[in-house]
């Protein structure tokens, strides 16, 4: 889950109350440094799609109850009247956990008993060494059409899957003893991948967590205020672009107000140069000493309802965020003059949820239209996989994403290396999706499609026309229509029509 809270970069959810709340961005960037956070690299524009991993500890029990999120739902559940006790997503199962309400608590109960949530790190550590094999992952991704990898390296139960020389004062032994990161590094980039790393910032469950009932309340307050906090992950972070050398930069739930962001940036862009970052790095825990005065979580409340009601200016850029924009489960009604990246899990759970069935996951055709309309409004896909406890990738989660590889492999030209057009959809006839590059224009159909079919005349000139994958037999235009004939009915999910400008 996300959240991005601040003054002057907040997240949609909650911007009018980070305008009154002006002090929530404690920290300060040298313009120079925003600006270039804000300039996309090629590499991250041309490549559309990545991959995030989920794993940990929490992959022992591997639990989330719940369905899957609905567009927008993740905001009624903050600020509206959503019956959701708890979130879907089995990586916050130390969490949900601590709940005695919540399903969660009850499965533990009658599955674990009366043992804390470190029991699972000898379990997942022992598991990994018996099962995980970096290679076929990377081998995998690479497969499914991936340009680049992101790793949860520490989520918000704070476990790191790398051996950091920076020591947690309030877990001993908080870590793998294994470079996880490392390995996972090395083969994901000899495939010719990008490597990221994303770290919980502005969340840590073993340095602090609140569980008093009221879930925004207890998110806000659960995000550590002190100086040792905010160095611990000042100098965690150091650590993974020292070792690692990330590609992606992906901080999540804000970043400590006292953890000098701006120099970290710095760091970073001095050490990787072609780096990118996202957008969630507002300084969460000044909201979070904001929500321990009573009555202020209701104040705060009404003021995200009244955000949510008023989304005139979801299309309007913010000039002081850094970064690219994150969406989660949820993304634009047309092409925002921002480059962003949309994220969500295959099912309902990031981390692998051992409750989902492949009926609760996307299908091949699923993903192809989530990728073909996100990259068509300017957006790139990081779609998340779940490994279980030994490092398997389930079947299940393959599937979908094998699908998308055997259709990337026939229609990647009309998505690796494109922009978005002047409009992302049809005005007329069956439903398309447009991206171009400097010479052709792509016109990907939705759906299943027949050897004759029908679609609208873009209004461009163009010097060939071509189904990709097929032949074309006949053509002909007819009142700003197009009817294309080819040699076989076209298989999979979506067929791209090719215009050679």
């Amino acid at each position: 889950m996300t959240i991005s809270l601040c003054a002057r970069r907040a997240n949609r959810l909650l911007i009018v109350i980070a305008l009154i709340f002006v002090g929530a961005c404690a920290d300060t960037i040298k313009e120079e440094t925003l600006l270039r956070s804000r300039v996309m690299p090629q590499w991250y524009e041309d490549s559309k799609l990545g991959v995030f991993i989920h794993w940990g500890p929490a992959s022992v029990p591997a639990f989330g109850y719940g369905s899957q999120l609905a567009h927008g739902e993740l905001e009624e559940v903050m600020f509206g009247d959503s019956p959701r006790k708890e979130l879907p997503y089995a990586d916050w199962y130390l969490n949900a956990m601590s709940y005695p309400d919540t399903e969660t608590a009850r499965h533990h109960a009658e599955t674990y008993g009366d043992v804390p949530y470190t029991i699972f790190k000898p379990m997942f550590e022992e598991r990994v060494n018996e099962g995980w094999d970096p290679e076929a992952w990377a081998t995998f991704f690479y497969e499914s059409g991936m340009k680049y990898v992101v790793l949860v390296t520490k989520h918000h139960d704070g476990y790191t899957l790398w051996p950091s020389d920076v020591t947690n004062p309030n877990r001993a032994n908080w870590g793998s003893s294994r470079d996880m990161v490392g390995d996972l590094a090395k083969a994901v980039r000899a495939k010719g991948m990008r490597f990221g790393v994303y770290y919980s910032t502005g969340l840590d469950w073993s340095f602090e967590m609140h569980t008093g009932g009221d879930r925004v309340r207890d998110i806000l307050r659960s995000a550590p205020a002190s100086q040792s906090y905010a160095d611990y992950v000042h100098e965690q972070m150091k650590e993974l672009i020292d070792r690692y050398h990330p590609d992606v930069l992906w901080a999540d739930i804000g970043y400590p107000s006292k953890g000098r962001q701006g120099e970290l940036f710095e760091y970073y862009f001095s050490k990787v140069p072609g780096g990118v970052v996202n957008d969630r790095w507002a300084a969460v825990d000044i909201l979070g000493k904001i929500a321990s005065i009573p009555g202020s979580t209701w104040i705060m409340k009404k003021l995200g309802q009244m955000s949510l009601a008023n989304q005139s200016g979801l299309m309007e850029d913010d000039p002081a965020r850094p970064g690219f924009k994150t969406a989660e489960y949820d993304g634009f009604s047309d092409i925002p003059p921002f480059k962003w990246e949309s994220t969500r899990g295959l099912g309902g759970s990031f981390a692998y949820n051992s409750r989902e069935t492949a009926d609760d996951l996307l299908t091949a055709a699923d993903l192809v239209d989530f990728l073909v309309d996100t990259v068509s409004k300017n957006g790139n896909v990081l779609i998340n996989v779940g490994p279980d406890s030994y490092g398997h990738i389930p079947d299940i989660q393959q599937a979908p994403l094998r699908g998308l590889g055997s259709w990337m492999k026939i229609n990647g030209e009309s998505i690796y290396g494109s922009r978005p057009w002047t409009r992302y959809k049809n005005n007329n006839g069956r439903t398309l999706r447009y991206t171009q590059t400097d010479d052709a224009l792509y016109a990907i159909v939705i759906g299943e499609t027949k050897t004759t079919f029908s679609i609208e005349l873009p209004g461009v000139k163009w010097k060939a026309i071509d189904v990709l994958g097929a032949t074309i037999l006949e053509k002909k235009e007819d009142g700003g229509m197009l009817t294309l004939t080819t040699d076989k009915p076209m298989s999979g999910p979506a067929v791209v029509v090719r215009y050679t400008l």
